[in-house]
């Protein structure tokens, strides 16, 4: 096991991660700055293997942020983010980005 330098540990998942892409967001709360209020508060949702999903609101809704989060550009303050089932914060950073695309 590899200790990332943000002090977590890091898993080694498969060259083939991840083999059918679902995604869940479960309880994400986030916040820019500690003394903002939260951009994501609590936001849980799942993404199924194979379906494809647009993301709209208004601005400032944290649909950006949403991007930013799923390829770790932002660490979340709390909940989890899963690739597969897999933990995005225990794969290694530069893996993780290397398999995940985002069409803004």
């Amino acid at each position: 096991m590899i200790v990332s330098p943000e002090g977590a540990k890091e898993i080694k998942v498969s060259p083939e991660w991840p083999t059918t892409g679902s995604v869940s967001f479960d309880k994400v709360m986030l916040r820019y700055r500690p003394e903002l209020d939260h951009t994501l508060k609590k936001l849980s949702f799942n993404i199924e293997s194979g379906h494809k999903v647009g993301v709209v609101g208004r601005t400032g809704a944290g649909k950006s942020t949403m991007g930013l989060v799923l390829s770790r550009i932002l660490e979340i303050e709390s909940g989890s983010v899963k690739i597969d089932g897999t933990e995005i914060s225990q794969v290694n950073i530069h893996n993780l980005r290397s398999k995940i695309t985002v069409i803004p």
